[in-house]
């Protein structure tokens, strides 16, 4: 499970990690939309839950569409961002120690678009992940974004050709045609995961090479918000 953070212009612990913003020190912006990520955990990631990742590090790779969103005056409607990392965690409520971040801008995005999310994604509110290894543009596509979320359907993203995620839901044991889903985790940019598994996923790139297939898949939608009121 990937660790996100957010921030509004106070101090906030999301995951286990410190993250402090101050007023004034980016403008106003907010995101919201759907993600979906691939990592290292089992399916029922404790990440999740604040727990320490299984086998011991999480390695993971998670695509962002942008439903509606801004930086300041610039609209990020549609934009997509990848985020690779590597992190630990030795027990439930330690702190996260990260020992990589790579963020990736949509080659397709507008000029400002491009421009405003490299800002925001090496601003403050990311700042506690560490110095990104890499952040460049590269073409980021989601496709099937119709079925996500959705019990055995799969949902498939790339970045160019350094990564690829492709997650289908599984269900839950109430009501087999709706996902199992989190709703109240960790992490409070995460509004909604529906947990799953990997196929045929990877992450080649920054001196990287990761894996995955059958391991932790999920479906985020997620609401983020900081910078100046």
């Amino acid at each position: 499970m990937k660790t996100v953070h957010l921030l509004l212009t106070a101090t906030t612990v999301l995951c286990g990690l410190l993250v402090t913003t101050s007023a004034g020190a980016e403008p106003a912006w907010s995101i919201e939309g759907r993600a979906i990520s691939a990592d290292s955990c089992e399916v029922a990631c404790p990440c999740n839950i604040g727990g320490p990742p299984h086998h011991g590090k999480c390695d993971h790779l998670m695509i962002f569409h942008i439903d509606t969103g801004s930086y300041g005056q610039v609209k990020l409607d549609g934009a997509e961002f990848a985020m690779a990392g590597e992190f630990t965690r030795k027990a439930f409520g330690e702190p996260t120690k990260h020992s990589f971040i790579a963020f990736y801008v949509d080659a397709h995005a507008s000029a400002e678009q491009k421009q405003a999310l490299q800002k925001l994604l090496t601003g403050p509110a990311f700042a506690e992940m560490g110095q990104p290894t890499e952040i460049k543009e590269a073409p980021i596509q989601i496709e099937n974004l119709d079925d996500f979320g959705q019990v055995e359907k799969t949902c498939t993203g790339a970045v160019g050709d350094l990564a690829k995620v492709q997650v289908t839901p599984v269900a839950g044991g109430t009501d087999k045609s709706k996902p199992l889903v989190i709703d109240n985790q960790a992490e409070p940019g995460f509004l909604w995961t529906a947990l799953g598994r990997t196929t045929e996923s990877f992450y080649k790139s920054a001196g990287k090479s990761h894996r995955w297939d059958g391991t932790s898949g999920e479906s985020v939608r997620f609401k983020m918000s900081g910078g100046e009121e």
